[in-house]
């Protein structure tokens, strides 16, 4: 199983389990598998220290690939929206085209200078989200989240989320669901991985269940820094 698949188009994963650090540890291979410039966003509280296990604690991300952000800095931005709507409008727009414009100006001004960094050979811009949990209060309903997943998407981007919580009814918005069943990373070869949702040429297959040790791109990280 290889990662690269994954990430052939622009697509949406979301990663649930209790396990923040093991989220971000499956989140960081998938990524680094696929796009060696990926980048990340970090939902993060004031005055919170990592967990020294999290690969976030460690400084595989180089800086100018990182950003920290609150849960106030990611809420939608409805007034830009609305204000510069006029501005964009033409003629021959279609309803379908319109409606990408709003949702695309209704996000926070930080996630449009991520999907701003776009590459330059064609391929998806793999975006890491973590501790996706701490904007439900946000994003709590599937109306919000869906326009918000498919404006990023659209973007040209890969998008994984991190939700260290209860699965929320707002992962219908994304293409892939996966959810992640263990207690750390230093038990990770303990850990199974379990498919809710994947389209067909996933290399996830929908429905199943397996050892996180035989998912091969996440595997392969895990074990080197966990031996």
């Amino acid at each position: 199983m290889t990662a690269g698949a994954l990430f052939s188009r622009p697509t949406s994963v979301i990663i649930c389990g209790t396990s923040r650090s093991l989220l971000n540890w499956a989140a960081y291979a998938l990524a680094a598998g696929t796009d060696p410039d990926f980048l990340w966003t970090d939902v993060r509280l004031s005055g919170e220290v990592v967990a020294p296990e999290d690969p976030l604690s460690r400084d595989l991300i180089p800086s100018g690939r990182l950003r920290l952000v609150s849960p106030a800095e990611l809420r939608p931005d409805d007034a830009t929206a609305n204000a510069a709507l006029s501005a964009v409008i033409r003629d021959d727009d279609t309803p379908e085209e319109l409606e990408r414009a709003v949702e695309f100006l209704r996000l926070p001004s930080t996630t449009q200078d991520v999907l701003a960094e776009a590459k330059g050979d064609g391929s998806p811009r793999v975006v890491v989200l973590s501790n996706g949990h701490r904007l439900v209060a946000i994003y709590n309903d599937l109306a919000v989240v869906r326009p918000t997943v498919r404006a990023i998407v659209g973007a040209g981007v890969a998008l994984i989320m991190t939700f260290a919580d209860a699965p929320p009814g707002g992962r219908e918005a994304f293409e892939i669901v996966l959810h992640v069943e263990g207690s750390d990373p230093t038990a990770w070869r303990l850990a199974r991985l379990r498919v809710e949702k994947a389209p067909p040429d996933s290399i996830f297959p929908a429905g199943s269940e397996t050892l996180l040790a035989d998912v091969g791109p996440i595997a392969s990280v895990l074990r080197r820094e966990f031996p």
